[in-house]
């Protein structure tokens, strides 16, 4: 997913092209730079020469496609992107209904996209507008208003440039689109869970969350145990994390076209899961990463839906137990093709299968998520290896009182000057 290109029939995604046909040199950029998303790597490996030749022997099997010399597509003049213009390509992105295929906040859950297929029937997802990084023929302004302009073949997305008010719309539309997420994602390397003092809320959407900086992980589908998960749904997870004298609590955020509580044959509950070794130690052996293994368990802080949050032990993917007496619990909200969780425990643990965290420990976390409306249960998954997080050191109250006493031992200070100055004089 998606199926490979049939060059038989000379229909191409990636064109800068007015006509049906793209030039030479888009297919060599598309050998060149590959397609994200898809299993179609960069090629640049290649000299030059060869990914020439490749050029030429691809139009060689679609013929009748390159009779005639491509016509160059003319994009209207270059808008620059602003606020009024964000706005206005907002305005025309509802009044063309780009929202029944990429959904209304772009993440790929429009009413429409269960029932999408390209050209040879097979089914296509719409692209997700807030992953720039994702978009097949590039994440720039030009590229994304050159795909409004000229249509992706082959797929449902058409053209648009008869379909706006003006041709300058394309601009604003592709303003619009830069605007829903970055042109690459920056990811962490080191989750930091913040001190605070009081309750931590549990509402996914409460402000409390959003003042928070997320860590975001990218996540890999799992291919080394059958079934494999070639085409994992879930690729990214941002991660926010706080911690009081009482709890540690994680605010986990990722995108879902659907959300699934599951039928148990086709689709199954969306589920996600933090995981970490049931004993953090100064070692830097830990269990293997895919939910360990039999010798060596792991401990899973684990959400389901239609289940809550739960703890669990794993002994390998296919062999996870409830752990009885669970401490934690949370609260997940699902939004416009996106899930907010938080997931909430004691610092503190009993029991040997349990984690208990301590402030400024370096301590390992995988994460594990299934996208259950795409079919996605037991090792069909996305997954990281491990990661570190570390709680911060304590608030403490010495930077509320050391200010004070500094300016008092300041002032007392130059009144002893001016005292030795008077009686010099």
């Amino acid at each position: 997913m998606p199926a490979p290109r049939d060059f038989t029939r000379g229909l191409y995604k990636i064109r800068t092209t007015a006509s049906k046909a793209p030039s030479d040199r888009d297919l060599f950029k598309i050998i060149t730079d590959g397609m994200p998303g898809t299993s179609m790597p960069s090629w640049a490996v290649l000299p030059d020469k060869d990914r020439w030749n490749l050029v030429a022997y691809l139009k060689t099997l679609a013929p009748e496609a390159f009779k005639e010399a491509p016509k160059k597509l003319e994009l209207p003049k270059e808008v620059a992107s602003s606020e009024a213009s964000i706005k206005r390509g907002k305005e025309m992105f509802e009044a063309i209904e780009c929202h029944k295929c990429h959904g209304t906040d772009g993440r790929a859950d429009g009413p429409s996209r269960p029932e999408l297929k390209d050209e040879w029937g097979h089914p296509i997802a719409p692209a997700n507008l807030t992953k720039r990084w994702t978009f097949r023929g590039g994440p720039g302004r030009t590229e994304i208003a050159t795909r409004l302009a000229a249509g992706v073949l082959g797929t449902p997305m058409p053209t648009f440039i008869d379909s706006v008010e003006k041709p300058e719309d394309i601009w604003h539309l592709a303003n619009y689109l830069a605007s829903l997420g970055p042109e690459r994602p920056s990811y962490a390397t080191l989750i930091t869970v913040t001190a605070v003092r009081g309750d931590i809320p549990d509402d996914p959407n409460a402000e409390f969350w959003k003042k928070l900086t997320p860590s975001a992980i990218p996540l890999m589908g799992q291919i080394i145990q059958d079934p494999r998960n070639f085409n994992p749904s879930v690729d990214l997870v941002a991660v926010r994390a706080a911690y009081n004298e009482r709890d540690v609590v994680f605010h986990l955020t990722w995108d879902d076209p659907s959300e699934s509580k599951g039928d148990g044959k086709q689709t199954f509950a969306d589920a996600i899961s933090l995981q970490f070794p049931p004993q953090i130690t100064a070692s830097i052996e830990r269990p293997y990463f895919l939910m360990g293994d039999a010798n060596e368990g792991v401990y899973l802080l684990r959400w389901e839906q239609g289940k809550g949050v739960g703890e669990a032990t794993a002994n390998g993917p296919t062999k996870i137990a409830p752990i009885a007496g669970g401490e934690a619990g949370g609260k997940a909200v699902y939004d416009h093709g996106q899930y907010r969780l938080v997931m909430r425990r004691p610092l503190a643990a009993t029991g040997e299968a349990r984690p208990t965290f301590r402030p400024v420990v370096f301590t390992p976390v995988a994460i594990q998520a299934w996208d259950g409306g795409a079919g996605e249960t037991g090792t069909r998954m996305s997954l990281t290896s491990w990661y570190y997080l570390r709680l911060e050191e304590p608030q403490s109250n010495r930077r509320f009182v050391i200010p004070p006493v500094v300016a008092i031992l300041t002032l007392a200070a130059m009144v002893l000057v001016v005292r030795a100055a008077n009686r010099v004089r």
